[in-house]
């Protein structure tokens, strides 16, 4: 292995002559936009701050090696010190009565735009877009050279020398009342996404910082050093993106640059004697020649390229289908680094896995069909990534599917991507589908798993009997339901599809945490209110509340991994609980009926822990064996209390709501009923209704014209009922 040499010399050599020039170097801030002049507000863009302050001393030492006199408006690296104003900055340029001023930006333009521009003061628009400037044949040439020179060594896209007021508008506050010539230079954009990776790189800053020297080189007419530089991009042919951590040496001289890791591809060589050269490009495994004749007083460029072998990363694997009564097909999203093949290791019930793959892959491929599987059966996949030098680290995550020729299916949905940290679960990858395949393929359903990555439109949906959506303990920090995942299951939902969802921090994430657009779709369409983030006491239990779906079974939780802050929810919008922590906090609501914006019925069942945490397997195949019959089975008005219970409900619609909203109540008995409405700090603000109710449905006006905009409790009481349901008045 060749031993590395990085080699910054100085950029100059002894025949470059500015004796007698005193310039003044300013490292630019970035700003707020219609705010440059606000001392308070100037220093925002950190990163550019301190890229200017990195470019000014580079070119600094370089000046005044050739002899110029340099002062600059701040301190080096003085990136986070106190800011100066744009006034402070020219008048130290002209107290120091200089002959050049210069500042240095790297200014964003909303990650949509990348080039280098060099601006100078103009005294009108009326010649655009370079005509009359302040200083003709001055600041104006100066600008045309640096925008050629900094194009040529840092390869922008394009570049542009440009009056001010042409380009604009108006004139540069910091070029303004100079007395002397003076320049701005935009070298390249730092939120431009590939800039960003250069930018991070000293030696693509050290290579801008000699394209501004030689400008000014070539503006006084000082000579250029007798040796050149070497600078380029090296690109990965194999993933055709920049390559990282190869090394660029120069063959018969003790020279080189190891490219760093951030992807930028960025190498620089100095202080090279004109000549032709051999240049080595090597990787771990790979390397490769080229020539290049290197000129003196220049920024020699040379781009190359390696097919490079990177070590891979792991495989995300995105789907298991259930193609055919004797096929699944596997989809996966291929990994960082060069793969040759994908490892597929197959299992009957997730848990006992061959230590031989069951097939090996093309690196090209995202997907393959397995076929010649036994009908009637659950078969899960889990993939690892190979090349000559490295496998993944980890296995994929474990998905399923059932080998069926039955056309009614079941599409469970991973969303629990959280691992480590503060999360409940350790592992970057896991097998809970295994959780929910193994009952459903006991019972004989047919069913197949997505990432939540996959599923972009309702319409993946609908051709599903019912969607089981797990989150595990997902939480804010990684979301559980994205805006776009909460559209496509309010159409979803709206459409009549039936929805099972598990997780134990969705109403902290959606209803306690959320925008008012989370809230929205937690109360409307998962039914349900935030209670608290634990019961009490916190025990990983809960129960079927008596003549529900789930009546008489006792689940024991947080045994997979642990459960430690699962959701306590109140029923909402006409759902009804069917499981419980205690005799008074709900762990699960059901509602069957159509949702805010829908015409035909939809179900869902919210369970406010994670399912997979249950580790009875009967247990586990009972409620998703009952949950089957529910979204399954018609809902006639003769047989309604057979599927859902009879309970009191209290819902409010809309909600948020302004100013008026439809408060609905049932009850199966009759008597006499408080319905007040109370502010936060349970003070009442309204008495809604207080009389006798028979038994039935019942509908009140709430109409709060007159009040603040907020949230508040419409709550109903009777010797036998205390129902709470939060309502958001918005105006």
């Amino acid at each position: 292995m060749l031993f590395i040499f990085i080699i910054f010399t100085a950029l100059i050599a002894s025949a470059q002559n500015l004796n007698g020039i005193k310039i003044c170097l300013d490292p630019g801030h970035g700003f707020i936009p219609g705010q440059a002049a606000n001392c308070n507000d100037a220093e925002t863009k950190r990163f550019e701050s301190w890229i200017n302050h990195y470019v000014v001393p580079q070119l600094r030492i370089c000046l005044q090696n050739a002899g110029a006199s340099v002062i600059t408006t701040r301190a080096d690296y003085d990136s986070t010190g106190s800011c100066i104003t744009l006034t402070q900055r020219k008048a130290i340029a002209n107290n120091a009565n200089v002959n050049f001023f210069h500042s240095v930006h790297h200014n964003a333009f909303l990650g949509t735009s990348n080039y280098t521009l060099a601006l100078f003061k103009q005294l009108n628009a009326n010649d655009c877009p370079s005509g009359n400037p302040a200083w003709p044949g001055q600041a104006d040439l100066m600008a045309n050279i640096l925008a050629a020179k900094i194009f040529q060594g840092l390869q922008t896209p394009s570049s542009l020398s440009r009056g001010d007021l042409c380009f604009l508008g108006f004139n540069l506050g910091v070029l303004s009342t100079l007395n002397m010539p003076g320049t701005l230079s935009e070298a390249s954009f730092f939120d431009y996404p590939a800039e960003i990776l250069r930018l991070k790189n000293l030696a693509y800053l050290k290579t801008e910082a000699e394209a501004l020297y030689h400008a000014f080189l070539q503006y006084y007419n000082a000579g250029f050093p007798a040796h050149g530089s070497l600078v380029g991009f090296i690109q990965n042919t194999t993933t055709n993106s920049p390559a990282k951590k190869v090394l660029v040496s120069i063959e018969g001289a003790n020279q080189g640059y190891l490219v760093d890791s951030l992807g930028n591809g960025f190498y620089r060589i100095d202080s090279l004697v004109p000549g032709d050269y051999t240049i080595r490009v090597t990787g771990p495994l790979d390397s490769t020649f080229a020539t290049v004749t290197i000129q003196g007083g220049k920024i020699n460029v040379k781009n190359l390229s390696i097919q490079q072998t990177e070590i891979v990363g792991d495989v995300k694997l995105t789907g298991v289908l259930s193609s055919s009564s004797t096929s699944i097909q596997a989809l996966w999203q291929k990994p960082s680094g060069t793969p040759d093949s994908f490892y597929i290791y197959l299992s009957e019930n997730g848990i006992s896995w061959d230590t031989i793959p069951y097939r090996k892959v093309s690196g090209a491929a995202t997907g393959t069909v397995i076929n010649g599987l036994i009908e009637g059966k659950s078969y899960y996949v889990k993939l690892k990534a190979k090349n000559a030098i490295s496998e993944s680290p980890n296995f994929s995550k474990t998905y399923g599917g059932y080998t069926s020729v039955n056309t009614s299916k079941v599409l469970i949905v991973d969303g629990f991507n959280r691992y480590g940290g503060s999360g409940s679960n350790p592992n970057p990858a896991h097998n809970f589908t295994r959780y929910y395949g193994n009952p459903l393929g006991e019972l004989g359903i047919r069913f197949e798993t997505v990432s939540n990555s996959l599923v972009t439109t309702t319409s993946q949906l609908t051709n599903y009997k019912y969607v089981i959506w797990f989150l595990g303990d997902e939480s804010t920090a990684d979301e559980t339901f994205n805006e776009d995942e909460q559209n496509i299951l309010k159409t979803f939902l709206d459409g009549g599809g039936n929805l099972f969802v598990t997780g134990s921090e969705i109403a902290w994430d959606l209803d306690f945490k959320g925008t008012a657009n989370d809230k929205n779709f937690f109360i409307n369409y998962l039914k349900s209110v935030y209670s608290a983030d634990n019961p009490t006491p916190n025990t990983p239990f809960a129960s079927g509340v008596p003549g529900s779906i789930f009546d008489g079974l006792n689940i024991n939780f947080g045994q997979t991994y642990p459960e430690d802050w699962p959701d306590v929810i109140t029923q909402f919008g006409g759902s009804t609980a069917v499981m419980r922590y205690n005799s008074t906090q709900n762990a699960a609501i059901l509602f069957s009926g159509t949702f805010p914006a829908g015409a035909n019925e939809g179900k869902l069942i919210y369970v406010g822990f994670a399912f997979e945490t249950i580790a009875s397997d009967s247990i586990r195949k009972e409620i998703l064996s009952r949950a089957h019959t529910f979204f399954t089975t018609l809902v006639s008005v003769d047989n309604e209390s057979e599927i859902i219970p009879k309970d009191y409900s209290l819902s409010v619609y809309p909600n948020p709501f302004n100013p008026s909203a439809k408060v609905n109540f049932t009850n199966d008995l009759a008597g006499k009923y408080e319905i007040r409405v109370y502010n936060l700090l349970g003070e009442e603000v309204m008495n809604l209704f207080d009389d006798y109710l028979e038994v039935g449905s019942h509908t009140f006006e709430l109409r709060m014209n007159d009040f603040p905009s907020g949230i508040y409790l419409v709550n109903v009481r009777s010797d036998l009922v205390n129902l709470s349901e939060k309502v958001m008045l918005l105006k």
